[in-house]
């Protein structure tokens, strides 16, 4: 058993129809390998990024769909981190 905890820095694009905003995203996630694999359940994120100043430039902003369009980038990036890593049991590669 061994625990990996990783900080990466991801860049989501947010298309606003008059404009394209780059966002980067801070993300330190952790979790176990067990025999070189992941242990799914242990898989913890944290994301920062600049709500503020997105908000306060962009008041019409929905901050849920940003929130989860954000969560679905950092899932699919940590996703293939771990694909390309060779972290993911056969079954998992395939999602």
């Amino acid at each position: 058993m061994l625990w990996v905890a990783e900080k990466k820095v991801f860049h989501h694009f947010l298309e606003l129809g008059f404009e394209r905003v780059e966002i980067p995203i801070r993300v330190k996630f952790e979790f176990k390998l067990t025999d070189g694999c992941l242990d799914p359940d242990s898989l913890t994120r944290e994301i920062l990024y600049n709500r503020k100043v997105l908000h306060k430039r962009y008041p019409d902003l929905d901050g849920i769909k940003l929130e989860q369009s954000i969560a679905e980038k950092v899932d699919k990036e940590i996703l293939a981190y771990l694909r390309e890593c060779g972290f993911l049991k056969e079954e998992e590669r395939r999602m």
